[in-house]
């Protein structure tokens, strides 16, 4: 057997190994059903009936498991001591200072070609000019 990498990602294995993984599970599985009928006929030539109606059980009773374990495989799984970030982000961005792109002073910031009588530019984004 192949020795798998480290995973350092929360992804999920490859489909095709995936795949590959049911369909071994289920062949086996399989392969032990058909002993089972294998060994249920000689059982059955050896006049052992106990042990032949075992046999038949498990012939009969196998294809069920057998598909279970096929078809179990691909669900989600939700680990959260696996996430790649240790803190929580921030809830909101601090305010922000300096020009945009318009050219516009932002909170508390002096610029030169301001006018310096006091009165101050309604912001175009309130809606409220005075």
């Amino acid at each position: 057997m192949s020795k798998h990498p480290q995973q350092i990602t929360t992804a999920d294995t490859a489909l095709d190994d995936d795949m590959k993984s049911r369909i071994i599970k289920y062949s086996i599985t399989m392969a032990i059903r058909t002993l089972c009928f294998v060994a249920a006929y000689l059982m059955f030539r050896a006049d052992l009936t106990v042990l032949m109606w075992i046999c038949v059980a498990g012939a009969v009773l196998l294809p069920y498991p057998a598909v279970i374990f096929a078809n179990a495989g691909r669900e989600r799984t939700t680990n959260d001591d696996s996430a790649l970030l240790d803190n929580a982000p921030m809830p909101e961005l601090p305010p922000a200072t300096g020009e945009t792109i318009a050219g516009e002073t932002i909170a508390g910031e002096s610029d030169d070609s301001a006018p310096d009588d006091g009165e101050t530019s309604a912001d175009p984004t309130r809606g409220d000019e005075t």
